[in-house]
């Protein structure tokens, strides 16, 4: 460890015993999503004019792929779910008037899918020159291919072609927080299953249930993926420690640093006064109603655990129903019934909902994927058997269009 990395550590678990009993909101919620534009022809569209003309009134980043874009949601209350809500559907039709206004003489179409479903996504080089993106493509240069049902992925461009959905939210103080994140954990395979959309990836329906998470995986080698502890976390001291216990000599010296680029499913941010947990293990959704179904589970599951102190599950069980879940979906075998299981979870967040006076708005979407044993990926899959007609790219461009008009309605696929 070096001497800056050394001294940081120490500075932050400081800081966490003078914050012990300290009482900041509860749950305040952030967004982050990411979005990729095709054109009718399925061809990856850049999307570096689109975010010059979107930034008066949104925050958007460029991402690692030329054709990804990132809109992030200010800190919100969470007794104000339904603003955000509002919020994407404000950015969707702004999102579509911009779009005409940019790309005059192309149709562009945004994709709210987890991976890219365009057959030429990996074609050509489509990193963004920005010096955090070009060295880690660099770094992933090195690795083996990622092989998947036949096809070879080159680790350095799997990035360009997933979409994820990062949900930030805020503790009481360190302990509070220590106990949301160990609690979120076991909701890890339950997002997964009932949020998965990326079958269809790079110009191909895989079998696997969920792509974009295997090959992320597989691409990153150990610097994402379920959380590498060996045991659940006493105290926020033992995630800083991790997090320092990942240096080497070929990434960051700084704990911050180290933070961001750790892309495992769950994050402890200490980047801020607040004390917050982001999960990143979640696929964009097509809809809004459906990005607030996810954050309602999360809410509701968490603050009824806490309340209640339900046991942990093993964490060789929660990763057990992680690889399982991503290969089979709802056909995964493992020890425990991962249906029932999150059935369970959903039954549990309702009632949290209701303890902290919340609306029950809108996880209703997720029990109905849970009864229907679906997901916006099974949507897709049926959606290319349906009308697939030999023209892969033919084929891509009207499910992707579909897709849109999906989410310009807010209507949730299921």
């Amino acid at each position: 460890m070096t001497d800056i990395l050394a001294d940081q550590t120490l500075g932050l678990k400081k800081r966490v015993q003078d914050d012990l009993h300290r009482i900041d909101e509860l749950y305040r919620v952030g967004v982050e999503i990411e979005i990729c534009l095709l054109d009718d022809k399925a061809l990856p569209v850049s999307a570096h004019k689109l975010l010059e003309e979107m930034r008066s009134k949104f925050d958007v980043e460029a991402e690692y792929g030329k054709c990804q874009f990132e809109i992030k949601t200010a800190p919100i209350s969470m007794h104000d779910l339904f603003s955000i809500n509002s919020f994407f559907v404000d950015f969707i039709d702004h999102l579509e008037i911009a779009i005409k206004k940019v790309y005059k003489n192309r149709n562009v179409i945004p994709v709210f899918l987890g991976g890219n479903p365009s057959p030429d996504i990996f074609k050509r080089k489509f990193v963004t020159r920005k010096e955090r993106y070009l060295k880690f493509y660099e770094w992933q240069k090195k690795f083996p291919d990622v092989e998947i049902e036949g096809q070879s992925f080159k680790p350095s461009d799997i990035a360009t072609a997933i979409q994820g959905f990062h949900l930030h939210l805020q503790g009481l103080n360190p302990v509070y927080t220590t106990h949301m994140f160990n609690y979120m954990l076991s909701l890890i395979p339950s997002a997964i299953l009932l949020g998965a959309n990326s079958r269809l990836f790079s110009g191909k329906l895989f079998s696997i249930y969920e792509p974009r998470v295997f090959l992320y995986d597989h691409s990153e080698q150990q610097n994402s993926g379920f959380p590498a502890i060996p045991k659940y976390l006493d105290r926020l001291e033992d995630y800083i420690n991790y997090i320092a216990s990942r240096h080497n000599p070929e990434n960051s010296n700084d704990y911050f640093g180290l933070e961001k680029d750790r892309h495992d499913d769950l994050r402890i941010r200490l980047n801020s006064p607040y004390y917050r947990v982001e999960t990143r293990i979640m696929s964009v959704q097509p809809t809004p109603k459906e990005i607030v179904a996810m954050i309602e589970f999360f809410i509701g599951f968490l603050y009824r655990s806490i309340i209640e102190g339900r046991p942990l599950r093993p964490l060789s069980s929660i990763r057990e129903d992680r690889s399982a879940v991503i290969r089979s979906g709802y056909n995964a075998k493992t020890h425990f019934e991962v249906s029932e299981t999150i059935k369970t979870y959903l039954h549990v967040a309702k009632k949290g909902l209701k303890d902290l006076g919340l609306g029950m708005e809108y996880i209703g979407i997720l029990e109905k994927r849970l009864d229907a044993r679906t997901s916006p990926g099974q949507y897709i899959a049926s959606k290319w058997e349906s009308i697939y007609n030999g023209n892969v790219h033919q084929t891509v461009s009207e499910i992707v269009q579909s897709v849109w008009e999906k989410t310009k309605s807010n209507s949730p696929l299921f």
